[in-house]
């Protein structure tokens, strides 16, 4: 049987909420990391850049340079994912409960210090543009998906597709990036 529904919320002095769900039945922890940032916040011209950073979010910050974070998330038997939407973007770690000072450290340097290499990034928009072929261009019921949002939420936020147009996917710079970040 399920424990009773129960979630503890605390604010931080830098705005920042903490939600904490209780369940004793296993010794591990679930980490979500929420940012209110998705697609439909992106301007014209850098659609996908949310799910660009998203990416990036793995590819090295100050004092975890590029590699580290996944070596130490598997080397400590967890497991980690990231997934951008339209209205957010998270990141999620699953690991044991007595590694959660080492998720929240790898959270908060990449949240402030990530490092944004230009080498790093072109690899990962190589990456990203092969997830749009796969997923999108090469599926027809995603590319008409994508057509009919387009036209059903023309004028409004809605209307890009998450990973981003084309054109823009190959335009976008680190610099971009770093600007959104």
């Amino acid at each position: 049987q399920a424990p009773p529904l129960r979630v503890d919320a605390y604010n931080l002095p830098n705005g920042m909420t903490i939600l904490v769900k209780p369940d004793h039945r296993a010794p591990v922890v679930a980490v979500y990391t929420w940012y209110n940032v998705g697609g439909c916040h992106e301007p014209n011209g850098i659609t996908g850049i949310s799910h660009a950073l998203e990416h990036m979010m793995f590819q090295g910050s100050k004092n975890y340079p590029e590699g580290q974070y996944f070596k130490l998330i598997d080397q400590n038997g967890g497991l980690e994912n990231a997934v951008t939407s339209s209205d957010y973007t998270f990141y999620e770690v699953h690991i044991s409960k007595d590694k959660l000072p080492l998720v929240f450290q790898l959270e908060a340097d990449r949240m402030r210090h990530l490092t944004l290499d230009e080498k790093a990034f072109a690899k990962e928009m190589e990456v990203v543009k092969e997830e749009r072929r796969s997923r999108t261009d090469n599926t027809p019921r995603a590319y008409t998906f994508e057509r009919f949002s387009a036209t059903a939420f023309a004028g409004t936020p809605y209307q890009n597709p998450v990973i981003g147009w084309p054109n823009d996917i190959h335009q976008l710079t680190v610099n971009d990036l770093r600007r959104w970040y």
